[in-house]
């Protein structure tokens, strides 16, 4: 099996998942695609590197992560018309862009840890490696607090957040989805108060919203209902510059294999948070309104907004 089929499989099958590893795996991929292909017709190369990029990223559609890691690839070598010099080119760029990412993910655990007050009740939901990382940085600042957080069906991402944040000896407990805005509200229990809810996030659209694991909506409401402060920490590199993003509907098996032929399943993946809903974005930029996102994408990736519609037949 090639690199792009064995990866879009592994994509799809959700052995790959979370926006981070879906984009690094994307980015991954087609470097080592790239270092397969012939580079003497330029052109050529560059459709067969769009092609596979293009077929990559419609697996998952409202994750913008990886679509805006390709528009960086490929504005890179966009100029570039030496066929001797293309395919390192792009190369490189795959490895500046993990860089970028990596550099990107210190800062803002850096920021989300300062958010985390010792004797703190926290909340999570689903997966997110940036919310990990800043609980686990804040656990080694010598911070005392508890994360609560959901199994996040049907996939049981939770699974993932509870077991890494364990076994860096940091306590959690785990309630069903469906008690999450329970949990948050004030009629749980006085021990049973959340202080901060942090989750990740998918996609950040323009007016400031943001896209994450389906159940954020009614965490989000009720954070907000509550007084709750929520931060969504999250990386610019997310941003999405549209008013909507496809959210993507998940094969209905996962919610009932051997389900009446009947019944109709709608599995959404992932739904949304409103931006009245959160207190902060936690980003490279700092601890912003979520109002300025597209303000600090122009400042920091101008590329983002520059290369809209560049690859149009693709999709990125």
């Amino acid at each position: 099996m090639d690199i792009v089929a064995k990866t879009k499989k592994d994509i799809k099958g959700v052995k790959i998942q979370g926006a981070t590893a879906v984009a690094k795996s994307v980015v991954s991929c087609l470097r080592i695609y790239a270092k397969q292909l012939e580079a003497d017709d330029i052109e050529a190369f560059k459709k067969k590197l769009e092609k596979a990029a293009s077929e990559l990223l419609l697996l998952r559609p409202t994750e913008p992560l990886a679509k805006n890691a390709c528009k960086f690839l490929f504005w890179q070598i966009s100029k570039e018309r030496d066929a001797k010099k293309i395919k390192n080119k792009f190369i490189k760029a795959a490895d500046d862009f993990l860089k970028i990412l990596g550099s990107a993910r210190e800062k803002i655990s850096v920021l989300g840890a300062r958010l985390v007050s010792g004797g703190d009740n926290v909340f999570t939901h689903c997966h997110s490696s940036l919310v990990e990382s800043s609980f686990v940085r804040a656990k080694k600042q010598g911070k005392k607090f508890n994360v609560f957080n959901t199994e996040t069906r049907p996939l049981f991402q939770g699974h993932i957040t509870a077991r890494n944040l364990l076994r860096n000896k940091i306590p959690v407990t785990m309630v069903t989805d469906s008690s999450a805005e329970f949990l948050i509200s004030r009629h749980s229990g006085k021990n049973l108060m959340m202080d901060k809810v942090f989750i990740g996030s998918d996609a950040i659209l323009k007016n400031g919203s943001c896209i994450n694991k389906i159940g954020s909506f009614g965490i989000g409401m009720a954070a907000f209902s509550e007084k709750v402060p929520l931060y969504i920490i999250t990386s610019l590199l997310k941003f999405a510059d549209s008013s909507w993003v496809e959210i993507e509907k998940r094969p209905a098996k996962e919610v009932w294999k051997g389900a009446p032929n009947e019944l109709r399943i709608i599995n959404f993946a992932f739904d949304i948070i409103p931006k009245k809903f959160i207190s902060g974005l936690v980003c490279e930029a700092g601890i912003i309104e979520p109002s300025l996102a597209k303000a600090k994408v122009k400042e920091i990736y101008p590329w983002i907004l520059e290369n809209k519609n560049k690859n149009k037949e693709y999709g990125f």
